[in-house]
């Protein structure tokens, strides 16, 4: 009588764990290759200068002459003054442009363009000098202006 007990309740039980854990395994894998995809990549900050409700709005209040610009999928214009992977540089660009500044946490997925950044943060860490900053930053900003902008993506905070 145990035996049959045993038989009758022991099955379920064995074949419940099975499906569990193949089921798991298969949720697992496939949330781990989705976010593989989405995060591969070197995070960069963008410096902003702001985000504005329209495009007239943001160049009568962006005071800075050298940014570059993109609409957000909120609709948001966002000035761009600076560009890096260096979190330090970004109080070197901040303090040569002698503004607040907003910065945006993005991952990019363009190798070419983490090599430039890298390049280019490595002589920006090495100057003093505010103008000097402010046209290296320039060449930074001319990458970020002649990328395809897809391959950031966005780190919500």
């Amino acid at each position: 009588m145990l035996k049959k007990f045993l038989k009758k309740i022991l099955g379920p039980i064995f074949l419940s764990c099975l499906c569990g854990l193949i089921c798991g395994n298969l949720v697992y894998q496939i949330y781990d290759s989705n976010i593989e995809k989405e995060v591969k990549g070197k995070k960069i900050y963008l410096v902003q200068a702001g985000a504005y409700s329209s495009y007239d709005t943001m160049v009568d209040n962006t005071l800075v002459n050298n940014y570059v610009y993109y609409e957000d999928e909120d609709g948001l214009y966002k000035s761009i003054i600076g560009i890096t992977e260096n979190y330090d540089n970004i109080e070197k660009i901040k303090n040569s442009y002698g503004k607040d500044v907003i910065v945006s946490e993005y991952y990019s997925k363009d190798a070419n363009l983490n090599n430039k950044i890298k390049e280019y943060d490595e002589k920006l860490a090495s100057i003093e000098d505010k103008n000097e900053i402010q046209k290296t930053v320039l060449e930074m900003l001319t990458l970020y202006k002649d990328n395809d902008n897809s391959t950031l993506i966005k780190i919500e905070s």
